[in-house]
């Protein structure tokens, strides 16, 4: 048996292999403090059971998301603790990946544009020369932003664009085109990083002082002068309490109550398919950690001049009991965001 993290968004420090119990930790390469990404390769187990076990409680309430192509992801539900789960390995079963959550690997993304003959264009090379790749749907003299990946371990984010672009193509707002950014920190999302935290800041908050070339890219955009909606889409922490839902990132005071009209649109939007979403989980400017809109997307895009709205998605990596994320659930959610977009633009008479 083997484990390994040679594989894009590979990240784990394997501390002990002994009998069928694998204890493993996140690695932390160059994060300030701790965060709880992690995922890792198993080859050459089949037949066996084991037990998994991490240094830290990051392990999900239904277990690992567990995969055999990098694409495909569901979860183990076997978790025995808040920092453990159990795998049996089919006979056949000889190579399968383990995460902290359901990966949105840049081959999804690209496999997604192709099959809806999105053009998938090259956008710059980030610092360390990974290419980040963006694409430009539909036309029209405004301009809406979508930006996953901030923070390189948030997928997501991506799967929310997913569905947003989707039904964007079935029902497009006239005059009106969207730039989607799926992976802002590509040298992250490719070498597995954590992202958030990193030294000597993170993507996220690198809008006043820019060093990362992703960046500087989306400021490119934002300043091209037809920026009309901008929204950045994230994951927020490991788990529970607000974690467990989906929630809007109020930060601009003056645009509070155009955000809970979305938002209620947004919870009419919601259905079985998708995930819940409640507008009361919203976090409010200056409450708990959201005080520093100013050195983010959403601060630096909500001052130009047209813009509507401006403001961050935080994605659940699990839900809970009745809500619990899948793949298809969150694409959905991000179809269910885009209508409820597209309702407030008619009630603002936007469009």
């Amino acid at each position: 048996m083997t484990i390994n993290t040679n594989f894009c968004g590979g990240n784990a420090i394997i501390t002990s292999v002994k009998d069928n119990t694998v204890v493993f930790t996140r690695d932390l390469r160059d994060t300030e403090g701790d965060w709880f990404y992690w995922a890792f390769e198993v080859k050459d187990a089949a037949g066996k059971t084991l037990n998994f076990v991490m240094e830290q409680n990051y392990v999900g309430y239904f277990g690992a998301a567990v995969s055999h192509d990098l694409y495909h992801w569901e979860w183990t539900n076997t978790a025995t603790a808040a920092n453990s789960f159990t795998y049996t390995f089919g006979e056949n079963e000889d190579d399968v990946f383990f995460a902290h959550d359901m990966l949105y690997h840049p081959s999804r993304f690209h496999k997604f544009a192709e099959l809806r003959g999105i053009r998938v264009k090259h956008l710059c090379d980030d610092n360390k020369g990974t290419p980040i790749p963006y694409a430009v749907i539909g036309e029209g003299k405004r301009n809406i932003l979508l930006a996953a990946r901030h923070h390189a371990c948030e997928a997501t984010g991506d799967y929310i664009m997913e569905g947003i672009i989707d039904e964007y193509l079935k029902n497009p707002i006239p005059d009106t085109r969207v730039t989607a950014v799926p992976f802002v920190d590509a040298d992250g999302v490719v070498a597995g990083d954590q992202g958030k935290y990193r030294k000597p800041h993170d993507h996220d908050f690198d809008y006043p002082e820019t060093i990362y070339n992703g960046v500087k890219a989306i400021k490119r955009i934002a300043d091209a002068g037809d920026l009309f909606a901008a929204f950045d889409l994230h994951s927020p922490w490991h788990a529970y309490g607000r974690n467990d839902k989906i929630f809007f990132i109020r930060e601009d005071p003056d645009k509070v109550e155009d955000m809970k009209i979305i938002g209620k649109l947004f919870e009419e939007e919601v259905n079985p398919e998708s995930l819940k979403y409640s507008m009361e989980n919203d976090i409010n400017p200056e409450e708990e950690w959201n005080t520093e809109w100013h050195r983010t997307m959403r601060g630096y895009c909500g001052t130009k001049p047209g813009v509507e709205l401006a403001f961050g998605i935080e994605t659940t990596y699990f839900g809970e009991e009745g809500n619990v994320v899948s793949q298809n659930k969150l694409v959905e959610t991000g179809r269910c965001f885009y209508r409820a977009l597209c309702k407030y633009l008619k009630l603002k008479n936007k469009f």
